[in-house]
């Protein structure tokens, strides 16, 4: 149980490690977890011919669209990915749609493409800090790796620590801009397309993934920092009656020096 006590951090940051990885590659293919999106957004006009989709589901790295038939949402394709990847509505609907329309005439809101874009700069800063959190949290495995092959070294350094902090520091930014986009975008973008049948939706798989690694980071950089405290404290701690090995040694020399001259004594008296 010991030993597995001492594994913690490792686990923890190997299972964020994955969820980081999925959040991150999430909506770049087809076949990779569509449904964690960070968002949809469903328009009104998939019946009128217009070229525009049912629907665009965003997320870290890239979006999808695809059409609702019967009810069911069928993504059609995925847009390329970009570690700096931000959604631009106006650009995405003015190509699907054909450049022959304004989107105005669409029924799409000019107000709703001014979130977007004001919102941009944030979006593209969700792939960097992704990467920089699975990067530390593969870092810190091997670390672990390295001390377990020497078959030596301290539970926890202090090299691991700052590892799993930093990871728990960027998936932490990463989770609470995609709780931002889940509530407090979502509805504004709901309250800009009121009036044209415009509607968006937060992902709550995305959430649970994302909030989940960052629980795992911040659980495994307290487990380490106690470990560390821990055997810190246990060192200072050490025996202090024990004398130093100079002090040994001198007292050695001196206990053999005495003996050897209380043997000399008894020859002489013999």
């Amino acid at each position: 149980m010991g030993r597995l006590v001492n594994y913690f951090p490792t686990i923890t940051a190997f299972i964020a490690f994955i969820l980081t990885l999925l959040c991150l590659f999430a909506g770049t293919q087809k076949a990779i977890i569509p449904s964690a999106n960070l968002m949809t957004v469903l328009t009104s006009n998939q019946s009128e011919n217009t070229g525009i989709h049912g629907f665009y589901s965003l997320y870290v790295m890239s979006y999808c669209e695809g059409d609702l038939i019967a009810g069911d949402r069928k993504l059609a394709n995925c847009s390329d990915s970009s570690i700096l990847f931000s959604f631009d509505p106006s650009a995405v609907l003015l190509k699907d749609s054909g450049n022959t329309t304004a989107l105005s005439e669409l029924g799409w809101p000019d107000a709703i493409s001014d979130d977007f874009h004001a919102f941009s700069m944030t979006t593209r800063s969700m792939g960097i800090f992704y990467s920089i959190g699975a990067g530390v949290a593969g870092i810190a495995m091997i670390i672990r790796a390295s001390w377990e092959a020497r078959r030596r070294g301290p539970r926890q350094t202090v090299v691991e620590l700052s590892a799993l902090l930093i990871g728990f520091i960027m998936l932490g930014i990463s989770s609470i801009i995609a709780t931002v986009i889940a509530f407090q975008f979502v509805d504004l973008v709901n309250s800009h397309g009121e009036d044209s049948g415009v509607k968006a939706e937060y992902g709550p798989q995305f959430l649970g993934m994302t909030w989940a690694a960052t629980g795992l980071m911040l659980l495994g950089s307290i487990t380490s920092l106690l470990m560390v405290l821990f055997d810190r404290g246990r060192e200072d701690d050490g025996p202090a009656d024990d004398p130093p090995e100079e002090t040994k040694s001198l007292v050695h020399s001196v206990d053999y020096d005495s003996a050897k001259s209380g043997d000399g004594q008894e020859e002489h008296v013999d």
